[in-house]
């Protein structure tokens, strides 16, 4: 017995280096502390935007405060995943290699798909604390109702998921461009397509569809998150009751722009409105996403021979299959279609 040895799971070095190295000075704690203030700054400013049809007579239900805090909190906080995901790697490996590293890092016994996943988790982690750390804040709505904690749930693992995908996303633009500069312009370039293209195709679907006035399939928003924000947050309300953003039967338009979200998700028909759950879809692509450009940036980070294929693959390969086979077999549960309006 004594000549056995109990080895300890070893940490990712890339892990404990990038992580030492970004949690150094206060400039971090500052910055969660800043975020979270104004979290709970933007909470009390929609209270208070909600408050003012009472003092003009109007009603404001508790459930109705609840439902305004949830979706204003959420958006707020996937506004920031979206664009700081992608800073926090974009310059990840094209780093490395400006500051003449590159190529000690590839001597070191650590395989690419290694480096990767230390790379994109170091990056990553002070954001998955923000996200985290700002639960207690979204908890505040359960006091006032309205909200399930499901779609707490739901509203945490959409974050988590656009975290892991734009985050990915801007580490394969690190890797095929080999410059910060470049790779952050690119990245962001793309973000801004996956943003903007599915809204306004969406927007101009009914004028070209056959017949015309057609509401555009869910399928365009797919890669849209937050469009599949807006299917989490939005409760389908009662027969006579009108739809918005802080709620239901609320005179308060609350943030006109957000309208643009509602095509591919709200479908209005003769039984009222319907909210298509286009953020199951939304979670099942963007994990296929994420493991076809971990698989792409990891050929791109070996210096040479790039596609020749790797007993690495094969663990690609089977996670894919596996999301695959999951998307298939449950594709009732997440494609979605509305019926068709006449």
């Amino acid at each position: 017995m004594r000549g056995i040895r109990l080895q300890r799971p070893q940490i990712n070095p890339i892990i404990v280096r990038e992580v030492r190295t970004r949690m150094r000075g206060a400039r971090p704690y500052v910055v969660l502390t800043v975020f979270l203030a104004l979290l709970a700054l933007t909470g009390v400013g929609i209270f208070q935007l909600m408050a003012q049809q009472a003092r003009f007579g109007g009603v404001l239900l508790s459930a109705q405060v609840g439902q305004g805090l949830f979706k204003g909190l959420a958006f707020v906080e996937l506004l920031l995943v979206v664009f700081l995901a992608p800073a926090m790697t974009s310059g990840a490996i094209s780093g490395e290699r400006e500051g003449l590293t590159y190529d000690m890092l590839l001597a070191t016994p650590l395989r690419p798909e290694q480096v990767l996943w230390g790379k994109l988790v170091a990056a990553l982690s002070y954001l998955f604390v923000l996200i985290f750390a700002a639960v207690p804040v979204f908890s505040v709505v359960f006091v006032f109702g309205g909200v399930e904690p499901l779609a707490l749930l739901k509203a945490l693992a959409l974050l988590v998921m656009t975290t892991i995908f734009f985050g990915t996303l801007g580490l394969f633009c690190s890797a095929l461009l080999q410059r910060t500069t470049r790779a952050t312009v690119v990245v962001y370039a793309l973000v801004l397509l996956l943003l903007g293209a599915p809204l306004l195709l969406a927007m101009v679907w009914g004028q070209f569809s056959s017949p015309p006035g057609q509401a555009p399939p869910p399928s365009l928003v797919y890669l849209q998150p937050f469009s599949a924000l807006m299917a989490i947050t939005t409760i389908t309300p009662s027969a006579g009751q009108e739809m918005n953003f802080f709620g239901y039967g609320d005179p308060v338009s609350g943030l006109p722009f957000l309208m643009l979200l509602w095509p591919g998700v709200i479908h209005y028909g003769p039984a009222g409105p319907i909210v298509v759950p286009v953020y199951r879809a939304t979670l099942i692509f963007y994990g296929l996403l994420t493991v076809l450009l971990g698989w792409a940036t990891a050929h791109l980070m070996l210096p040479g021979r790039r596609w020749r294929p790797r007993r690495s693959d094969l663990g690609f390969v089977l996670l894919l299959l596996v999301i695959g086979l999951a998307a298939y077999a449950w594709r009732d549960w997440w494609y979605v279609a509305p019926p068709r309006m006449g």
